[in-house]
Parts: structure tokens; C-alpha cells; sequence
């Protein structure tokens, strides 16, 4: 009687395939969530710290312009104006138009020129859009329409051919 018992007991017990299809099929929606939210993180953070580079490097144009009385015009004078402010390390002023692999570091600068000379625009890659700024739109201290950082006397009324790129 007591081997009867035992056997009676000892059913196999396991999951069905249906819940088995059900649970995998959760776990694959809740990793699909996880991998599109994933994505927009890190491009928000590269726009961000793009962003805040970016803005860095305006501070120095404008305290090169306190310091002096006149905006940086080459890169030259960008490193080497400035008796305050210094260009944060690792960032680039460079020749070259920043990238996607680049673009939270590396900075093309441009210069009003003509009668105009009185300020500047920083340039840096978009995450967002995945591109630059290649007009001048929005107003000064604006990245989220453009791409692009002014300083001192430039806005919306500026035109694109006003400004020369920096050189070396």
C-alpha cells in the first residue's frame, strides 16, 4: 500500500509548449524595448556632450574678445589669444568637418567677415539628424535647430556666405 502511494505521488510535472511559446515570446517584446531604448540613449548622450563641448569653446571665443577686443579669426589665434580660458583637453579645433565617430570632440569654426567681423560660428555633428549645420538659422546660444554655436554679433539674419572658414 505505501508503494501505491508513492506512485500516485510522483507525477511528472512540466510546462506545456503554449507556456513555453509565451515566455519566450515576453522575454523577446521586453528585449525589443530595451535595445530601441538603448539607441536613443546614446545619441542623446552624444548630443549632449556635444553640445556642452561645443559651448566650452564658445566661452573661449568670448573671453578671447574680452581679453583682447576682437574675436579669434584662425586657430592660431584661437590657442593662443587667450590669457584665461584655454581650449579643455581632448577637444580639437580643427580644419576638417567633425564626424559621427568625432563629432562630440572635434569642432569646425567659422568667422564673420567683411564688416560683419564681430563674431563666429562652431559647428558640430547633429546625432539627432546625423548631419551639420549648413545654414545659419535660430538664434545665438541655440544648438537644437542647427547644429551650430554663435558667438558675438550673429543671429538669424546672418547670411551662410558671410562667414570664412578658420585655417590653421
Amino acid at each position: 500500500m505505501v508503494l501505491n502511494n508513492i506512485k500516485s505521488m510522483r507525477k511528472d510535472h512540466g510546462f506545456t509548449i503554449v507556456e513555453l511559446l509565451v515566455v519566450i515570446v515576453v522575454i523577446g517584446i521586453l528585449a525589443a524595448i530595451t535595445i530601441v531604448s538603448y539607441t536613443g540613449v546614446a545619441s542623446r548622450a552624444n548630443a549632449a556632450k556635444a553640445v556642452s563641448n561645443a559651448q566650452a569653446v564658445q566661452s573661449i571665443a568670448e573671453s578671447i574678445n574680452v581679453d583682447n577686443s576682437k574675436y579669434p579669426v584662425t586657430t592660431g589665434e584661437f590657442a593662443t589669444l587667450s590669457s584665461v580660458a584655454r581650449i579643455p583637453a581632448g577637444l580639437t579645433i580643427g580644419v576638417t568637418n567633425p564626424t559621427s565617430t568625432n563629432g562630440t570632440t572635434t569642432f569646425r569654426l567659422y568667422a564673420l567677415t567683411g564688416a560683419l567681423a564681430t563674431g563666429g560660428k562652431i559647428i558640430f555633428y547633429d546625432y539627432a539628424k546625423a548631419n551639420l549645420c549648413d545654414v545659419v538659422t535660430g538664434n545665438a546660444n541655440s544648438s537644437t535647430v542647427d547644429s551650430c554655436l554663435f558667438w558675438g554679433a550673429t543671429g538669424a539674419t546672418i547670411l551662410t556666405s558671410s562667414f570664412t572658414a578658420f585655417t590653421s
